[in-house]
């Protein structure tokens, strides 16, 4: 095959490929989640048995999936969108509100209230390990995936046998962090640690007893896994946001889409994308020819295989028997022995309707946005992402904040403060303190006096 002169202009591991001959957009995607199980003759969600299943020993891991990804698969899905990373963050500051306060609970006629309180030596020894930074990482891990892992540490002295303590806890993060169970526990009996599940490889990792709350000072280091339960799961919970994954998949295109009409006008003809998948495996099959020939592997040889095989591509879509048949050009887009349909690729025609494309755009868009809200369950004037760019009224938005507070914040707060709470009663065991979020009161800007109104606030 004559080469063909490409212009690639790479957007992370998407792309805008333009030829004298044809242009089109390409997009890197992960596999659908929701389609996993098909692949192995079983249907709805599994979490417990997968095909990644391993044993260490006597210990069985629980994949997070059915490929042991799920963390990775989230991370990758949300943060390649341009506007639901924002709503994310949205969210973290709703519920750290005022931020991380002691406070003692108490009835003052039918009212439950919360009397926010200061104690020098707790906050003394909170401090001592920067106990915001790890409230931080959990109410991250919370807003993605409704769970969260933490080790709690014993000081050195307790282990020598002084009055048990504990001298911080760590946040682990849940890229490597799996649930395992010993024996035939029906419930998850320990946490395994290790940087190399993508790999499907444990020549490095730790093991850590799941925290005893009825006896914390068991052992020197165990974990404990907090989550909001999924209905009908075993040991993980299913992400709120699991189901807006297509959705998101579809609102992350459309930048790209349009930077192809954009910077080409009426010559961008098709959108193309891909399964990571693909590409994880040729990366491998690279890897593996250059260690039989005892050479160094370069990232470099899969961008000159990508070149290859947008050749392919360009000349397979603007060959003359194709011309508008994008049926046909499907079922025979074939590249080193493979259909490429078959391996999960897809191939849409762009309408040369500029304006009517561009509005259907918008709107998959926006749709998108809407659901990726309603799976954040807050409201989308609190997310930062309202329809057509508009501003929500300062009336809608107090409303929104004001059910938010109601209903949004005791359970993620109870979840997130579940390992802290469980921490200060082990170390202070004649306290009643607990740890939570204050949230100050919104109000209106009318029913605000003057000197406190935002527009008077010196800036």
């Amino acid at each position: 095959m004559s080469e063909i002169e490409l212009e690639i202009e790479r957007h992370g591991k998407n792309a805008v490929v333009s030829s004298p001959m044809a242009v089109f957009s390409f997009q890197v995607t992960d596999e659908d989640p929701r389609t996993w199980n098909q692949d192995r003759g079983s249907s709805g969600f599994n979490y417990s048995v997968g095909a990644t299943q391993m044993v260490i020993g006597d210990v069985e891991v629980l994949p997070y999936g059915s490929n042991n990804d799920m963390p990775q698969l989230l991370r990758d899905t949300v943060y390649t969108n341009p506007s639901v990373p924002s709503a994310f963050e949205q969210k973290q500051g709703l519920l750290w509100g005022q931020g991380p306060h002691l406070y003692e609970e108490d009835f003052e006629g039918n009212e439950l209230v919360r009397k926010w309180k200061t104690d020098k030596e707790i906050m003394d020894f909170l401090e001592s390990w920067d106990y915001q930074d790890y409230l931080l990482s959990v109410i991250t891990d919370f807003n993605f995936v409704q769970a969260s892992a933490t080790r709690f540490v014993r000081s050195k002295g307790s282990l020598i046998g002084k009055k048990g303590f504990f001298s911080k806890l760590e946040h682990l993060n849940p890229m490597w962090t799996r649930l395992a169970k010993k024996g035939r526990s029906e419930k998850a009996t320990h946490v395994i640690y290790s940087q190399y599940w993508e790999r499907n490889s444990y020549s490095d990792y730790k093991l850590y007893k799941m925290f005893d709350p009825a006896d914390p000072f068991a052992v020197p280091n165990s974990v404990m896994y907090a989550k909001k339960m999924t209905f009908a799961t075993e040991h993980y919970p299913i992400p709120t946001i699991f189901g807006a994954l297509e959705w998101i998949r579809r609102s992350t295109a459309v930048p790209l889409i349009l930077r192809a009409l954009s910077k080409n006008s009426m010559n961008a003809n098709y959108h193309v994308t891909s399964p990571a998948k693909f590409w994880d495996l040729k990366k491998a099959e690279i890897e593996k020819d250059c260690l039989a020939k005892g050479i160094d592997y370069d990232d470099s040889m899969l961008q000159d295989y990508e070149k290859l095989l947008f050749q392919t591509i360009v000349k397979t879509l603007t060959s003359d028997e194709n011309v508008g048949k994008i049926w046909h050009t499907k079922n025979m887009m074939v590249a080193d022995g493979m259909n490429l349909i078959e391996q999960g690729w897809t191939i849409t025609a762009i309408d040369q309707n500029i304006k009517d494309f561009i509005d259907t755009q918008i709107k998959v868009g926006n749709k998108a946005d809407a659901s990726v809200v309603s799976s954040l369950n807050i409201h989308k004037s609190l997310a930062g992402i309202s329809g057509e760019g508009k501003s929500d009224s300062g009336s809608e938005q107090l409303y929104a904040y004001l059910m938010y507070k109601l209903i949004g914040v005791n359970i993620p707060e109870y979840v997130v403060m579940k390992p802290l709470n469980a921490l200060l009663r082990a170390n202070f065991p004649n306290s009643k303190l607990k740890m939570g979020f204050k949230h100050g009161e919104a109000q209106k800007q009318e029913d605000q006096s003057s000197k406190d109104r935002v527009k008077n606030q010196p800036v």
